[in-house]
């Protein structure tokens, strides 16, 4: 009985370890809107987790013309906030997410070299871009290095049904990337190759705040790489 116990303890221990490291993998990124401006997230199924302030390097506000404005970004304990001084359709942010390995056991930060097996290293970068009001611009690329596009507009989709949505790395369409299929924020999201050159069907959720996030790996030489990740947001009433 105590071997069996023990047993199902080792196993229990081991899917908690799992799941752990999975959801520290599966970060997201996504804009929050606040009263006076905007906060940046980083979390997963919708919750946010503290962050290092410094890895947030650039915040952009975007006009009714699709002009890009840079916005102050106010560094707190655990996270950023910027604040808006005119009405934006989007906003868009890039976070350093700086090095890591993956190893046969994991992910570790690169610092943690010492008798690691790896997989993979190099660097992360996660962008995210946020609709506030659609603006028929918005249905292009707004110049982030990664990013998902909405073909239409998102904002008047009711859950259940299907957004188009192309994505693109440095301005071009990439079928290269994975997509998530729902901008549910409840779920854990698989993503799946972006195949389609059309474009790639989403499955709106529930009414509320949507996310829907891409990844996409650039070889640079042997076992380094960069990892980018990309999220889009909007809000949805039916």
């Amino acid at each position: 009985m105590k071997k069996n116990k023990c047993i199902l303890f080792c196993v229990s221990f081991c899917a908690v370890i799992v799941l752990f490291a999975q959801s520290l993998s599966a970060h997201d990124m996504w804009v929050q809107e606040i009263e006076g401006g905007f906060s940046i997230a980083l979390g997963h199924e919708g919750k946010a987790d503290p962050y290092e302030s410094a890895r947030l390097k650039d915040v952009t506000g975007y006009t009714e013309n699709g002009w890009p404005v840079g916005l102050d970004i106010d560094q707190e304990k655990e996270g950023c906030r910027v604040m808006a001084d005119e009405a934006f359709c989007a906003v868009s942010a890039l976070l350093d997410n700086r090095y890591w390995l993956k190893t046969i056991d994991g992910w570790e930060n690169q610092r943690e070299r010492k008798g690691l097996k790896i997989v993979e290293e190099g660097r992360s970068y996660k962008h995210t871009k946020h609709i506030v009001k659609w603006c028929a611009f918005l249905s292009g690329p707004v110049g982030q290095r990664f990013e998902i596009v909405p073909l239409k507009d998102p904002t008047s989709l009711k859950q259940g049904d299907s957004l188009p949505v192309k994505v693109f790395f440095e301005g071009k369409q990439t079928l290269k990337a994975s997509l998530s299929k729902t901008s549910n924020m409840a779920k854990i999201h698989d993503l799946e190759p972006a195949k389609d050159e059309t474009s790639v069907l989403v499955q709106v959720g529930p009414p509320g705040l949507q996310l829907i996030n891409a990844k996409l790996v650039v070889p640079v030489k042997g076992k380094q790489i960069v990892w980018f990740a990309a999220s889009l947001t909007f809000h949805t009433t039916k």
